[in-house]
């Protein structure tokens, strides 16, 4: 092992135990100096602990700071005041599937080794989304961890094989499912219309107020949604970006079928009397209170059959349906991209610029003509 370096304090033999005990001088956040002490079955073990101690003193990291478990620190980060409830009961949830793998090391000991575990294990039985999820969560939690000082490294930046969402064939409505899908009379019609003509995701839909409808305009704007969040249930919550809060232009027919939809909510309304839940809510449940979004894929589903629609889509696929007929029709992504909400035009292009094969082959015709004049 050779001589002690300056520094690394003192290695002694533990009498009558097969122990070695190190010593080294370290300094409080307040200053002051004490001996601290580590103890191992070899004497390399003992100088490997004294020299990350000094590692972690010269990178900040006080002594002080009591060895978390890698369950008990997650346990504690999460609960995060300034975030969203969705976003809260999002880290709750990804926790829940990190912590029987990797719960019970100690944070200063996780390796891209262990990370790598988690997402080749979690990989046998999620998808590759929620892997993701999990993936983005330990990023953020491993970089608050050495912001606090309480690792000198993140070892996510030594992960060599990170996960990868592998986006399913998605399923959508085209123009003359559309036209039969709506044709279709009942009370889920103004929603589905709705849905349809403005690519609204269903929590923004359920979150919506007649107050935030704009006839004269022909404009909505969209300052909340209905989230389900785990012990809370029900809430509205705050868009989660700036692109989320936005004002959308309605074609004819939603404005049609929500003003008609209006009638009959009040007309209902006067029925329930004193018994009716005013909060001004469009889409609410009978009794005017929030609707649960459980029950929406159900009556989607009653709804398609009703149509004469074979297809199994699900609430979240009309939006994929309002995103391809707009580019269908020649709309810029641009444009796509307001309309729908999202922070950036290139997720935007990524994920709905290949729905429609149609779209492909007539970019081909047109450059076929300009190739041949």
């Amino acid at each position: 092992m050779g001589r002690r370096l300056n520094h690394e304090g003192s290695i002694n033999k533990v009498k009558g135990r097969n122990l070695y005990r190190g010593q080294i001088w370290v300094t409080r956040n307040d200053g002051s100096r004490y001996r601290k002490k580590v103890y191992a079955k070899t004497k390399l073990e003992v100088q490997r602990k004294l020299r990350q101690i000094r590692i972690e003193q010269e990178q900040g990291i006080s002594p002080d700071i009591k060895d978390e478990s890698i369950k008990e620190y997650l346990e504690r980060w999460y609960r995060n005041p300034n975030l969203r409830p969705s976003s809260i009961d999002s880290r709750r949830v990804n926790i829940k599937r990190v912590s029987p793998l990797i719960g019970g090391k100690e944070l200063k000991s996780l390796r891209a080794s262990d990370i790598q575990f988690v997402y080749a294990t979690l990989a046998k039985t999620l998808s590759s989304s929620s892997v993701m999820q999990v993936h983005s969560m330990l990023r953020k939690a491993l970089g608050d961890a050495v912001k606090e000082g309480l690792i000198v490294s993140n070892p996510m930046k030594r992960v060599t094989h990170t996960p990868k969402v592998v986006r399913r064939e998605m399923t959508y409505l085209n123009q003359e499912e559309v036209v039969a899908f709506l044709k279709v009379e009942g009370q889920w019609k103004p929603l589905w219309t709705l849905l349809v003509g403005t690519g609204l995701r269903l929590g923004e839909a359920l979150g919506l107020q007649w107050k935030d409808i704009d006839e004269k305009s022909g404009t909505l704007k969209i300052n909340r949604s209905l989230k389900k969040v785990t012990g809370l249930g029900l809430i509205y919550q705050n868009p989660k970006t700036e692109k989320s809060r936005r004002s959308i232009f309605m074609p004819t027919a939603v404005s049609k079928a929500l003003s008609k939809h209006r009638v009959g909510q009040s007309e209902h309304r006067l029925k329930l009397g004193p018994d009716w839940i005013n909060e001004d809510l469009v889409f609410p449940n009978e009794w005017g209170g929030p609707l649960e979004p459980g029950r929406i894929n159900r009556a989607l589903k009653k709804s398609l059959i009703n149509a004469g629609i074979e297809k199994h889509v699900k609430v979240h696929e009309l939006r994929h349906t309002a995103a391809s007929l707009a580019f269908l029709k020649g709309i810029p992504g641009k444009v796509v991209q307001e309309m729908l909400g999202h922070s950036h035009y290139s997720t935007t292009m990524d994920i709905y610029s290949h729905v429609d094969p149609g779209m492909h082959i007539e970019a081909s015709e047109k450059m076929n003509a300009v190739l041949e004049g």
